[in-house]
C-alpha cells in the first residue's frame, strides 16, 4: 500500500470538520450583523468567498480521496484568514474575533488532516483493543453506573440553577440570548437593581413600591431620597435576605453604600469575577468531563463517534468560557454562549444514556 492510500480513506472527520468551517465562514457576516451584513462588501465577499473555496475543498476531498492537495489548499485558506488584515480583519471587533476563532479551528483540522495523509500513524499498526463494559467486573459496572448517574443528577441541578439565575432579566418569561447578555455585557440602559426587581425579585415587592423604587433610579438614586422612601421599602420586602444579620452572602441593602453599586447602570459581570468563576468551571467542568469520558470510553460504538463525543465537551467548554469574555466585550456572542452549552449538553447526555443502557443491558463477556 502506498502513502496516499493511507487509512485517511475511512477517516472522515477531518474532510467534514472543514466542510462545516466553510459553510460557518460563509454564514459568519450574518451572524456578526444580521440583516446588514452586507453593508460591509469588502468584508461580506471576503468571507463568502474564502468559505466557498473551503466548502469547494472539502467537497473534493469527500469525493477524490486519494489527493493530497485538498488538505494543503483547505490549510491556505485558513492561514490566508489569520494573516490577511486588509481583507478579512476590521476595525470591528466582533469581525476580527470571528475570524480569527474561524482562522484557529481551520488550523487545526489542517494539521490533524496532513497528519493523515502523510502517514504518520501507521497503516499496519496493531490494533489494541480497549476492555469494554462487557469485560468489567460488576464491582466496575457498578461504580460507573452510580457515577453517571449522581454527575446527571448533578447536571440536572446546574441546569435548574441555571435557570433561576438566568430567568427574567429582560423582564420577560423563559431565557433568552438577550438575558445570557445582560448577566455577562449588563443592560446599559437600566441598572442591576431594576433588572432583578422586574426579573428574578418580582414576586417579592408590590407594584407600588416598585414604581416607588425604579423612580428613585431614575431620578439619580440619591441618599436624602433613599432614607426617607427607599429605606422603609428595604427594611419590609428586602432586608430579610439583604442585610448583615440575615446570615446570607448577598449584598447589603439597607444602608446607602451597601444598595448604591445595584442602582447604578448595569455593566455586567466584572472581569474580576469573570476569572474567579473562569478557573473554577475549567477545573470543576474539566473534571466531569474526564471521568465521563473515561467511563463512556468502555462502551461498544464505533471509535470515531465515541471520539467526537469525548473532545466535544472539552472544546464547548474552552469556547463557552471564552465566550463569556466575548459576550461582556459585545452582547453578539451571547448566541455562541448558547450553542457551545447545547453542544456541552447534549455530548454529556450521550455519553450518560449510552454508558447507562449498555451498563444495564449489555451482558458480560464470559455469558456471551
Amino acid at each position: 500500500m502506498n502513502s496516499n492510500e493511507a487509512p485517511v480513506q475511512k477517516k472522515m472527520a477531518a474532510r467534514i470538520s472543514a466542510l462545516i468551517i466553510g459553510v460557518m465562514t460563509v454564514f459568519a457576516p450574518w451572524y456578526i450583523s444580521g440583516p446588514l451584513a452586507t453593508l460591509n462588501r469588502v468584508i461580506f465577499w471576503a468571507y463568502v468567498i474564502t468559505g466557498v473555496l473551503m466548502m469547494a475543498v472539502a467537497i473534493v476531498a469527500l469525493i477524490w480521496r486519494r489527493a493530497l492537495w485538498p488538505a494543503w489548499a483547505f490549510f491556505l485558506l485558513t492561514v490566508w484568514i489569520i494573516l490577511a488584515p486588509d481583507t478579512l480583519s476590521s476595525a470591528s471587533k466582533d469581525v476580527s474575533i470571528v475570524h480569527f476563532i474561524l482562522g484557529a479551528a481551520g488550523i487545526v483540522v489542517s494539521i490533524f488532516w496532513i497528519r493523515r495523509m502523510f502517514g504518520r500513524i501507521p497503516p499496519n499498526r496493531p490494533v489494541v483493543k480497549g476492555r469494554t463494559f462487557r469485560e468489567c467486573t460488576s464491582s466496575e459496572r457498578t461504580l460507573f453506573g452510580l457515577v453517571m448517574c449522581v454527575l446527571g443528577l448533578g447536571y440536572c441541578m446546574a441546569l435548574g440553577y441555571l435557570y433561576m439565575t438566568h430567568v427574567g432579566l429582560n423582564g420577560k418569561p423563559g431565557i433568552s440570548a438577550q438575558d445570557i447578555a445582560i448577566t455577562y455585557y449588563g443592560n446599559r440602559s437600566g441598572t442591576r437593581l431594576e433588572l432583578m426587581l422586574r426579573g428574578q425579585m418580582r414576586d417579592k415587592i408590590s407594584p407600588d413600591e416598585m414604581n416607588q423604587v425604579v423612580a428613585w433610579l431614575k431620578s439619580g438614586s440619591t441618599e436624602d431620597d433613599y432614607d426617607e422612601t427607599i429605606y422603609p421599602i428595604i427594611m419590609k420586602d428586602c432586608a430579610k435576605c439583604h442585610s448583615k444579620n440575615s446570615g446570607k452572602n448577598l449584598p447589603d441593602y439597607t444602608t446607602y453604600e451597601g444598595i448604591i453599586p445595584v442602582a447604578t447602570v448595569d455593566h455586567g459581570m466584572s472581569i474580576e469575577t469573570l476569572v474567579k468563576l473562569s478557573h473554577i468551571h475549567l477545573f470543576g467542568i474539566g473534571l466531569v468531563t474526564f471521568v465521563l469520558g473515561f467511563v463512556f470510553c468502555f462502551s461498544t460504538l464505533p471509535a470515531w463517534f465515541k471520539n467526537v463525543v469525548i473532545v466535544a465537551p472539552f472544546f464547548a467548554m474552552v469556547i463557552d468560557i471564552a465566550t463569556w469574555f466575548l459576550t461582556k466585550w459585545d452582547p453578539i456572542f451571547a448566541y455562541t454562549v448558547i450553542v457551545s452549552g447545547l453542544i456541552l449538553g447534549s455530548a454529556w447526555g450521550i455519553q450518560i444514556f449510552v454508558s447507562l443502557y449498555q451498563i444495564l443491558f449489555l451482558r458480560p463477556a464470559a455469558e456471551s
